[in-house]
């Protein structure tokens, strides 16, 4: 069962917006170090509305190459197209990723039921799938009991909660079996507190065993020094969402050598207030 620290992986590119392959191979090695138990390649971090589909593939197969089975490797694979979704989902299968992350479609701004399709089609591809609930990005925001339904559908073994709202996700998890992840880094803590079975984060791309630790002991129950490890990343957690994300992740992992700060438009690098306030913490 997937569940723990599981980090939003970047996709860093040059300085001409290409893909820095050896930077990216370098980031799933470490982060497999580091202790994190599964990366999403591709997802909303790894800036995959600006990736091809062929980018998005040899992405997941690098990164299944890199991990040699250590540890999951979840492809971000949603579209707000059903048959590119699709046909993502079955690319990252045959990439050789481990599940599949879907966001719900945005834009078409669907219905319960044409949601409920979109992702009964994808159920279809044989691989697991963790949903993506994140009302900001989509437009679409579905109550706990509606996602518990999408959760009954066959290869869904997740839900990604990203709404901002700690008591529907409370009631979700009373009335699902399937895990929840945390989708907000400044929920995780309260998250797993009622019952979540991990992160899907931000902050871990920059501090990833530091994230991992407070995540394990978590979920272990001990809440008190759960607390003190998130404290000290806390303010790492509020930097990284002070632009739209991964603006300020990418531009922390530059500071640090991980990559460039570079992102593919209409994304930009921090303005230079954000800058100073990242660059304060590192």
């Amino acid at each position: 069962m997937l569940q723990g620290s599981i980090v939003a992986l970047i996709t860093p590119f040059k300085a001409d917006g290409a893909i820095d392959w050896a930077s990216f191979q370098k980031l799933v090695s470490w982060q497999i170090k580091q202790g994190s138990d599964a990366l999403v390649i591709c997802g909303s971090t790894g800036e995959s509305s600006t990736l091809s589909s062929l980018e998005q593939k040899q992405l997941i197969e690098m990164a299944v190459l890199e991990a040699k089975g250590r540890i999951p490797i979840i492809a971000g694979t949603g579209s707000n197209d059903t048959r590119i979704a699709v046909e993502r989902t079955k690319e990252a299968k045959e990439a050789g990723a481990d599940a599949c992350l879907v966001i719900f479609p945005y834009y078409n701004k669907p219905t319960f039921e044409g949601c409920k399709a979109h992702f009964e089609k994808i159920s279809q591809c044989n691989l697991p799938i963790i949903i993506y609930h994140h009302p900001g990005r989509t437009g679409l925001c579905f109550s706990p009991k509606q996602l518990a339904e999408f959760c009954t559908l066959p290869n869904i073994v997740g839900l990604k909660e990203a709404s901002g709202n700690v008591e529907a996700s409370s009631e979700f998890i009373r009335l699902s079996n399937v895990p929840l992840f945390s989708g907000d880094d400044s929920l995780a803590l309260p998250l797993i507190a009622m019952g979540a079975k991990g992160s899907i984060s931000i902050t871990g791309n920059i501090r990833p065993q530091e994230w991992s630790n407070f995540i394990q002991t978590a979920l272990k129950g001990e809440i008190t020094e759960a607390r003190r490890l998130f404290l000290s990343l806390s303010s790492i957690c509020q930097a990284m969402v002070l632009e739209t994300n991964p603006q300020c992740i990418k531009y922390a992992m530059s500071l640090e050598g991980h990559c460039t700060p570079f992102l593919r438009l209409p994304l930009l690098i921090p303005q230079e207030k954000t800058q100073n306030q990242i660059k304060a913490l590192f």
